[in-house]
């Protein structure tokens, strides 16, 4: 479920820091700068063009669906301009239109220079000094989730008629796999009779030593792995140990949040330790290694295929750009071990990549290699996947190239893609299944060839596919119906699998008649769903036993889910609608293990269930009616052989990207919510097990002051939900109705707090702040009418807009435009709130708690002197509410002359206008995500890209806080003030606490 991904850095780069122990200027003495002290003042509009705006609305999706299902039109769009990734890179981008690798290396060598301890010098008085001393926090502790349990009413198999739906185990987004050859042999290691390795798109390479266990011991990533994202991982053919793996950073998946990667790694003792294979890096940085593969034989022989990935983005209504240096896609080869690596010229050139400017952020995925392999009867020939121009061959090593497969729609936007694999097919022959798929006609089709070496293929490209099968059919009702559209909702670009058993290594030929298809789940096929006949169930993954048979003859098993017994044949267990890959049992490749959105599944078919009964009892949801001849022919097929079992491996593979963290006022310790992307709303009762309260796409989180048993959270867009109930999944209620009616952009997770003085009190960021006085409406009406998993009209909400629009005016001019991303109230009083922009703007109000809401009058005191950057955070000084700290993502570099990241901020509430003092000192280029500061001792907190750092008070230089936290994204950081606690939301590697006391 989907994802933002740290930066790549190097590790070996060190960087100067100089100690600044100067008193710190003031940068402002409240004179206005773009509008110092600028009243915010009637009219609306904000800086949105209306064909930005119909973007933004185009991109929406109904989160009731969302809440209910966990997704209904498969996730939030990943391609288009709103997804998280998007939004957290671009903040770090702004006001450039990309990160580039080079500066976020110096943002690593930055934070690796920061020390656990400072000295003396480092403070302004002895005091100060024999104070921080005495204050530092000692060890992060890991709060997980370990286990991730998610209840019924969070699957997608969610059946609203029953209330019922089966429960599972989740983790983060899995993007590849890789199974020891001797993985239930007796030549596996001692100790480690299955090793399987999972590459996490945020969280880096897991492993275990026995996947086949019920419960699988995982192995967190070593804490000098540079980069946490990667897309491909094989294990050496040519290593019978099945020690020696490689795994391509970045990730090539066709998505909005496909992060660039740093090159490729290498590892020989089975995954302990990685190391970056030095011809790599010129190659692959700021792009994506979308493939592997090693010749057999020829263990200093391997190809690389690089693809597009991304480091920023412009506006919400832009996307992401590819940095204007990164190196020419395609297949790189080495022949001395990866030392040095050189570009087939001759397949860039007939493969070109999208003419479009990266500087326009158009430049989509068409030239980007998914797939490798070398054909296992004629050493020197490698195929090889290219997103926009199918299948080539080459058979000279890589030097030369043939298409032997034209994609179906080489004009699709953002590339067709077309994924194979090649097996031995026996007297000498290799055959090829072949999956193609265009995002644009959201069609997918399935291929086989007996014989590659016969199809003739053409130099220049335009292959008219002569020698190929199909096997696949859009005729409803025959056996190539059951394959047609394996992957779903037009987006194969995303998550697309072909795999037959028989090409991995340490299985045997005898397997070559098995395929395993995957994607994204066929939502409207499911019985509980208002859409297609339910003639599958989701078809996300499907197997077929006979791939080899004639095309007609090839029969298809649906993989996604088991089922219980007669007469009601509900749901028992299933997988994560989104799949991306899988690996099998070499002794027995029934077992398989499927990678997903949600982490690994083991789904085992040594003993497959004839399920077709339940085909005469599906009924259509919108009339009632019985399965068609047609419908009831694919039933019965496709559910003829389902697993017997499927088992989430996912206990203990914590790497789980929060994206948010939120605290009860009444146990601020032992009591959490908190928002992942793409695997919903979390909540923490004080063990490592944490309850998804709520399925979808999880956003900011809260409490309410008054009665802590009352929580919001929001999916993504603006769509709060409250709970009376604390965190029952059954008693989530809709409250985002005026919210969604509105034109206004916003953010793709809006910035939510509850108000920490006043009960039933809430606000939320879009153009304008918008608040609520009773938890969003009359709790009879919204438990009546309102609750997402049953809910009846509206309307559902009573937010108002506080004030009028504070992003109206000019991004270039007057840093207008874009959407609220702050809103942050404090205990001290009820009037005073403080409000930022994407761009730079700070607001405060002192009349927050105005009884019209319309009454509200923010004052603008942003001026030229502070950055124009995204504001990552905002935190209030409890005991004085016109005292605050500002976090600045980006980087200082883009904005010369201001403060690097953290500035200290004194309201004037009589002229309206506002002091500021840089108190970055140290702290060095590199993006903050977030602030917080602890009201006892005045110390300061600042999240980063890879932890957490702590400016004592009276100090001027940043020092590592706490110990014990591996090198990982952090995107929130708190402190409810009576807790002493300090609990943050890494992205990736779960949630962690410290203790400040």
């Amino acid at each position: 479920m989907g994802n933002l991904r740290a930066h790549p850095l190097r590790l070996a780069l060190a960087v100067v820091v100089i100690l600044v122990v100067a008193a710190v200027a003031v940068l402002s003495s409240g004179s206005p700068g773009p509008s110092g002290g600028e009243r915010a003042s009637a009219g609306s509009g904000g800086g949105d063009s209306a064909e930005a705006r119909e973007e933004r609305e185009r991109g929406h999706v109904d989160p009731r669906k969302e809440a209910k299902f966990e997704r209904t039109v498969g996730e939030a769009d990943r391609k288009g301009p709103e997804n998280p990734a998007a939004e957290q890179v671009d903040n770090r981008a702004f006001p450039r239109s990309y990160v580039d690798d080079r500066r976020a290396i110096k943002s690593r060598a930055a934070f690796d220079a920061k020390p656990r301890k400072l000295d003396r010098s480092a403070f302004q008085t002895s005091t100060a000094f024999q104070k921080a001393a005495a204050a530092a926090p000692g060890a992060w502790r890991a709060l997980g989730p370990v286990t991730a349990d998610v209840p019924g009413e969070a699957s997608q198999f969610f059946d609203p008629r029953t209330q019922t739906g089966p429960a599972t185990r989740e983790s983060g987004r899995v993007t590849a796999l890789a199974i020891d050859p001797n993985c239930g042999k007796p030549s596996a290691p001692t100790g480690a009779p299955c090793r399987l390795w999972v590459a996490a798109a945020g969280g880096g390479i897991w492993r275990t030593n026995n996947a086949l266990a019920a419960r699988p011991a995982w192995i967190a990533p070593p804490d000098d792995l540079p980069t946490n994202s990667f897309g491909s991982l094989i294990v050496d053919p040519n290593d019978g140990g099945g020690n020696t793996l490689y795994a391509g950073s970045g990730e090539p998946n066709g998505s909005g949040d496909s992060e660039a990667g740093l090159g490729l790694f290498k590892s020989t003792d089975g995954g302990q330790s990685w190391q970056l294979v030095t011809g790599s890096r010129d190659v692959a940085v700021n792009r994506s290694i979308g493939a592997v593969a090693v010749s057999p034989g020829h263990p200093g022989t391997l190809v690389i295929g690089t693809a597009v990935a991304r480091h920023g983005s412009s506006s919400v209504n832009g996307g992401r750009r590819t940095p204007p240096d990164a190196p020419a896609l395609g297949v790189y080869r080495s022949t001395d071990g990866g030392a040095h690596f050189t570009l087939s010229t001759d397949l860039q050139a007939k493969t070109p990549p999208n003419p479009a400017s990266p500087a326009g952020g158009a430049d989509w995925f068409q030239g980007g290699i998914t797939r490798l392999q070398y054909d296992p009867n004629a050493a020197g020939t490698v195929y090889a996947g290219v997103l926009g121009y199918g299948a080539w061959r080459s058979t000279d090593g890589g030097t030369t190239w043939r298409q032997i497969f034209q994609t179906m729609n080489p004009g699709d936007v953002f590339g067709d893609r077309t994924e194979f694999d090649a097996v031995d097919a026996g007297a000498g022959k290799t055959r090829l299944y072949l999956g193609d798929a265009s995002d644009d006609l959201g069609v997918a089709r399935v291929w086989r060839t007996n014989d590659a070496a016969a199809i003739a293929g053409a130099a220049a490209g335009g292959f008219g596919n002569d020698g190929w099968t199909e096997l696949s059919s859009s005729q409803n009702g025959t056996n190539g119906f059951l394959a047609y559209n394996y992957c779903q909702n037009g987006q194969c670009g995303y998550d697309d699998f072909v795999t037959s058993p028989a090409s991995q290594p340490g299985v045997g030929a005898g397997h070559r008649g098995e395929l395993w298809l995957g994607g994204s789940m066929n939502y409207d096929e499911l019985p509980q769903y208002h859409a297609l006949p339910p003639r599958s169930n989701g078809r996300a993954v499907i197997r077929s036993a006979n791939a080899g048979a004639s095309a007609g003859d090839v029969s298809w098993d649906d993989m996604t889910a088991t089922l219980g017994g007669a007469p009601a044949f509900a749901f028992t267990k299933g997988i994560h609608p989104d799949e991306h890959a899988v690996a099998f049992d070499p002794a027995d490749p029934r077992v398989a293990f499927v990678g997903s959105d949600g982490g690994v599944v083991k789904i085992d078919v040594r003993s497959p269930r004839d399920a077709s009964a339940a085909c005469a009892g599906r009924r259509s949801a919108a009339d009632g009616s019985a399965l068609g001849a047609a419908d009831l022919a694919d039933c019965r097929r496709l559910l003829s052989g389902i697993p017997s079992s499927i088992a989430p491996l996912n206990d203990g593979l914590n790497d789980i990207q929060f994206q948010s963290l939120s605290s009860s006022p009444a146990d601020p310790a032992g009591d959490l919510l908190g928002g992942t992307q793409d695997n919903g709303t979390f909540a923490y009762s004080g063990s490592t097990a944490w309850l998804e309260s709520v399925g979808g796409d999880g956003g900011q989180s809260g409490y309410d002051v008054a009665k802590a048993t009352t929580r919001y959270h929001n999916y993504f867009d603006a769509t709060p939900e409250v709970n009376f109930h604390g965190t029952d999944p059954k008693q989530w209620l809709a409250i985002y109705d005026p919210l969604q009616a509105s034109k206004e952009n916003r953010s793709f997770y809006v910035p939510f707090s509850a108000d920490p003085r006043v009960g039933g009190r809430a606000f939320v960021g879009m153009e304008r702040v918008w608040r609520t006085d009773d938890n969003g409406g009359d709790p009879a009406f919204l438990a009546a009418h309102c609750n997402s998993l049953h809910r009846e009209a509206g309307p559902c909400g009573d937010w108002q807009p506080a004030g009028n629009s504070l992003t109206r005016g000019s991004v270039a001019n007057d840093r207008g435009g874009e959407f609220v991303v702050a809103a942050v109230r404090t205990p001290s009083d009820a009037g005073t709130l403080w409000a930022a922009t994407r761009v730079g703007r700070l607001w405060v109000t002192k009349e927050a708690d105005a009884a019209n809401p319309s009454n509200v009058h923010f004052y603008r005191v942003d001026t030229a002197a502070t950055p124009g950057r995204f504001v990552s955070g905002i935190v209030v000084d409890p005991s004085d509410a016109n005292h605050a700290w500002i976090s600045y993502s980006g980087y200082g570099a883009y904005t010369p002359g201001t403060p690097q990241h953290v500035i200290e901020a004194r309201f004037d509430p009589h002229r309206h206008t506002a002091t500021f003092a840089d108190r970055s000192y140290d702290i060095g280029d590199q993006p903050v995500t977030g602030i917080a500061r602890d009201g006892s001792t005045g110390d300061l907190y600042a999240a980063t890209d890879f932890g957490v750092l702590r400016l004592p008070a009276g100090a001027t230089a940043w020092q590592e806080a706490g110990s014990g936290m591996p090198r990982v994204a952090v995107y929130g950081i708190g402190i409810m003030q009576n807790g002493a606690v300090l609990h943050a939301a890494t992205h990736g590697r779960g949630a962690y606490a410290l203790s400040l006391r």
